[in-house]
């Protein structure tokens, strides 16, 4: 603005356009418009510390650098299209961009900046700065006056073209199918400074949604991810979502694929390598040789909790980088102690810490702290490999491996003991496997975060809806087994394992950890898939959901029950201007109509907020307060209804002003 004081009053209408955090359809680089989504905008994950308000701003900054795109061939998009000029005129944009690098002396900080992000996360989804250089060099563009020529613009796209890099694997745009052409969405070839990075499970949540499948599915589930990632019996739980969208063919496919991995892509990054690790957790094909309560339904749908919650929390440290899909205890020690036995997992995460240690060794920052924390983990990793072998194979622990067990976490006092007042937590559950920053503290990463991980701008019928997918964490349960120990007998553990959420918001809202924690998590509801080993806080049942077959007998059993018990309430009540309401669809009443509607309390009808085909889910709404006619309400109860096919649920609320 300082020095170019003309480009003030749009500068200042872009920053209004991006605060307002919706999408917007506007000429960017071009005289035609394209559709941005500023809503990725929002600040969420690791980067709303009010304490450190520098991290919201490098996130609204490599937000830019990652997702507005400086298009070089153009995007196979129902919508608007841009002009060739237009191209051009972006190809020449990133040419001097390309040439303000090379010739400022920045090139060298920008390969260590890449470096960092690519180790942790992957590559771009794009066409990166080295690419672009690459592709002009071929095409013998030597200065930007070549590029006043359209022989020679051709020239350089159709050089483009020919590279694998080319085009983007996932579609995270605002993009429209073309409802006469038959071609799939397919978007720009493009160049960004700092692109979003590919990851391998937003690859598979865009994959079995509309339009890379033929029916109209708008929203993936995260039963899609785990399938992919090798998880054989998520399958059964996804039957109802298969037999209504018929994409068996695409999530076959992306199992092949990814089945076909070695570790030249596992090993890629320590996302690769943090998503290989939950592979591991995949129940074996044959289970006999498992512990009773490891061959039990139950027990492996609390596995898929597990991978889900871990998955949950690689998605939130990596918000920023990650490539999004669109469509669109209390006592000094154990006695003993149980380790889960499956050594693969363990046997992974340790590759995964030397991996790391390795990784973090060939960048260009200091690292010292993780890299100690990362030596211990490794070695903590070894550990429980051997025991869990032994486990399995039904060896006794040795006196050492004994002794590791009941170190896992125990209390001293001031003074030594046990228990009493000042009491200290310790053990290597604590302080091998927490990673505490020594810059921020122990405090500094919230318990429970929620991550958006995908987008459908649309409904199945075209309407702007903005759904967007979110996963979260929330407090962790306490998981009660009985096994059988050598030389000991029946023995009772009980230890924690993470519990994991999700559910889908409208008109493109985006929470943050800050909202998860304070408002959304205690409205929100778990899959219903954890109902067959979770209780309540009194130890009644949750309830049906779905469940794995674990065996096939002879005699004809009937069938499962049907749950059309709906869920929902509002958050918070009283309210003013704007309540939340949080609903569920049970799987019995997946993929009907469902409406909510407002009504003043004489039952006349003040606004229609959802008339749309659901599938089964957790849902979000906000309610601004405002009437059909978008005018303010007043004051007074009012009551919200929720229809799901025949069935309703309704609840009372106050406007209070």
């Amino acid at each position: 603005v300082t020095f170019y004081p003309d480009n003030a009053a749009a500068l200042t209408n872009k920053l209004i356009e991006i605060a307002a955090l919706q999408p917007v359809t506007e000429p960017i680089f071009s005289t035609t418009t394209r559709s941005i989504d500023y809503s990725q905008f929002e600040p969420r994950g690791h980067y709303t510390d009010s304490n450190y308000p520098q991290l919201a701003r490098y996130f609204k900054t490599m937000i830019w650098l990652g997702r507005i795109e400086i298009y070089l061939i153009k995007p196979s998009d129902g919508g608007i299209i841009p002009s060739d000029q237009d191209i051009q005129r972006q190809i020449t944009d990133s040419y001097l961009i390309s040439e303000l690098i090379n010739t400022s002396g920045s090139k060298t900080n920008y390969d260590q900046f890449e470096k960092v992000i690519s180790s942790f996360v992957g590559d771009q989804d794009n066409v990166t700065l080295d690419q672009l250089n690459s592709v002009f060099t071929s095409a013998d563009i030597k200065s930007i006056n070549d590029l006043k020529s359209t022989d020679n613009i051709k020239r350089f796209q159709d050089t483009l073209s020919t590279k694998p890099f080319a085009g983007q694997k996932i579609l995270s745009q605002l993009l429209m199918a073309d409802p006469l052409n038959t071609d799939k969405i397919e978007p720009a070839s493009a160049f960004l400074l700092f692109g979003q990075r590919f990851v391998v499970d937003s690859y598979i949540t865009g994959n079995v949604v509309y339009d890379r499948i033929s029916t109209k599915r708008m929203l993936p589930s995260t039963l899609d991810i785990l399938f992919a990632l090798g998880n054989s019996a998520s399958a059964q739980l996804l039957k109802n979502e298969l037999d209504t969208f018929n994409y068996s063919s695409n999530l076959a496919a992306l199992r092949y694929l990814i089945d076909s991995y070695d570790s030249d892509f596992w090993d890629k990054s320590i996302y690769n390598l943090w998503l290989n690790s939950l592979r591991s957790l995949n129940p074996p094909v044959d289970r006999s040789g498992l512990p009773p309560f490891m061959q039990t339904g139950a027990w492996w749908q609390q596995k898929m909790n597990t991978q889900l919650a871990s998955w949950a929390e690689l998605r939130h440290d990596n918000i920023l980088y990650a490539k999004q899909s669109y469509t669109g205890m209390i006592t000094c020690s154990y006695p003993y102690g149980y380790v889960e036995p499956i050594p693969a997992f363990y046997s992974a995460l340790k590759e995964m810490a030397n991996q790391s240690i390795e990784k973090f060794s060939n960048l260009p920052v200091n690292l010292s702290n993780e890299k100690t924390y990362l030596t211990g983990f490794s070695v903590t990793m070894d550990t429980l490999q051997t025991i869990a072998s032994k486990e399995l194979n039904n060896i006794p622990l040795d006196e050492k491996e004994s002794n590791f067990i009941k170190s896992m976490l125990y209390t001293v006092n001031s003074n030594g003991g046990c228990g009493g007042p000042e009491v200290i937590i310790n053990g290597w559950y604590k302080n091998r496997l927490i990673y505490y920053s020594p810059q921020f503290g122990s405090n500094s990463l919230p318990d429970n975060v929620v991550a958006d991980f995908h987008t459908a701008p649309t409904d199945a019928a075209g309407n702007p809806v903005g759904w967007v997918k979110h996963a979260g964490t929330g407090p962790v349960n306490l998981c009660v087994l009985v096994e059988n120990l050598p030389g000991v007998g029946s023995s009772i553990f009980a230890g924690p394992v993470s519990s994991y959420y999700e559910y889908t918001t409208t008109n493109f809202i985006r929470l943050t950890d800050e909202n998860w924690q304070s408002t959304f998590l205690s409205q929100s509801l778990r899959p219903d898939f954890v109902n067959s080993y979770l209780a309540d806080n009194s130890g009644n049942s949750k309830g049906t959901g779905s469940m794995l077959i674990t065996g096939v007998i002879n005699n004809p059993q009937p069938d499962l029950p049907v749950d059309y018990q709906i869920h929902v309430q509002n958050y918070p009540n009283p309210f003013n201007p704007t309540t939340t309401i949080v609903f569920s669809i049970p799987q019995g009443l997946a993929n009907q109509r469902v409406e909510l509607k407002i009504f003043n309390i004489t039952g006349e009808l003040v606004t229609s907020l959802l008339n749309k085909d659901l599938q089964s889910g957790n849902y979000l709404v906000r309610w601004n307060g405002k009437d059909q006619f978008d005018q303010n309400a007043s004051s007074g109860i009012y009551f919200y209804q929720l229809k799901v096919g025949s069935h309703f649920k309704a609840g009372k609320m106050n406007l209070i002003k």
